[in-house]
């Protein structure tokens, strides 16, 4: 993408390529989507890098594109929402927001996952799934800032799960990390590209829990989008694990998922009461942003499913 610079601000105006890629009205520019969420995934990666990067960490706030996208982003994601839907009571939430999680567990998907994949989908589904699992870790580490009582302490107890109860080989990265490293093997096998993976779509599932993170005004969405992949992502980990045992995978490769399974789903729980239930009832404000994150999520995370099924079944054809 091509941008040209202003000569009073030495930055690149973006305002065409935003209005194309997140427009009011109409369908957004795919291409220009990807490549604008694309060069945002970079940026939060990059500023969650670790110490030994310290030098090439970029500062937060300080580019002005990326403040471009993300306002323009956000704008587009919170106009996607029937915000007359959103409960408006903390009573109110507790059905909407179960309701919304059962809704946001892709029976069809994991049933094709569990029964028909082959191993070169499954693998281009784990690499879809690593642009959000890889930091998943650091998310809750930054999810609990700020955070008091029996809302700091469950999200404590996730983190902990997250750094498998002190057994290094048990945290939850690595053990992804290793799942990724055979998938990664079996894609080169096929001899398949990962770059099938680059659409909007993707990006955006990547971005959205980032974003959400890092940002310290937006942590009430973080909580909410949090909570929800936490209520509703045990029958997609049930279905990778099924679909892996199928074709044959090491069951050392699939530890990951197969903890997952019980995980979040004892996690789900435990962030509904121990982290919604104190904060709901704090301001018609919090709530709304509570609730914003968790419509925001499930639309997202729909999108993000459909093509990359999509994307799985056209390498068989």
């Amino acid at each position: 993408m091509t941008l040209v610079t202003d000569r009073r601000t030495g930055t690149q105006p973006l305002t065409p390529q935003l209005d194309r890629a997140f427009p009011e009205t109409g369908a957004p520019d795919p291409r220009l989507r990807e490549s604008l969420l694309a060069g945002l995934h970079s940026h939060y990666v990059a500023y969650m890098s670790g110490p030994e990067d310290f030098a090439r960490t970029p500062r937060l706030n300080t580019d002005p594109h990326i403040r471009q996208i993300e306002d323009a982003w956000l704008r587009w994601e919170d106009a996607q929402v029937d915000q007359s839907q959103l409960p408006r009571t903390g009573a109110a939430f507790r059905d909407w927001f179960l309701a919304v999680a059962d809704d946001h567990t892709q029976p069809e998907f994991c049933a094709y996952l569990a029964e028909e994949a082959t191993l070169p989908e499954m693998a281009l589904f784990f690499m879809g799934e690593e642009l959000v699992d890889s930091k998943f870790d650091d998310l809750m580490a930054m999810v609990q800032i700020g955070t008091q009582g029996h809302t700091k302490l469950t999200i404590a107890e996730n983190y902990w799960d997250e750094m498998g109860e002190g057994d290094i080989n048990g945290v939850h990265t690595r053990m992804f990390e290793h799942s990724a490293v055979y998938m990664r093997a079996r894609l080169a096998d096929a001899g398949i590209d990962r770059s099938a993976l680059h659409c909007p779509e993707a990006f955006e599932n990547a971005c959205l829990l980032l974003m959400y993170g890092i940002h310290r005004h937006l942590n009430p969405r973080a909580l909410g989008a949090m909570g929800v992949l936490e209520q509703s992502a045990s029958p997609r980990f049930q279905a990778m694990v099924d679909g892996c045992d199928r074709l044959g995978v090491p069951p050392d490769v699939i530890d990951y998922q197969r903890v997952h399974v019980h995980v979040d789903a004892d996690h789900g729980a435990e962030w509904f009461d121990g982290v919604f239930v104190p904060l709901v009832d704090r301001s018609p404000e919090l709530l709304r942003e509570i609730s914003l994150g968790v419509a925001t999520r499930v639309r997202v995370a729909d999108a993000y499913y459909r093509r990359i099924w999509n994307v799985m079944r056209d390498l068989s054809h």
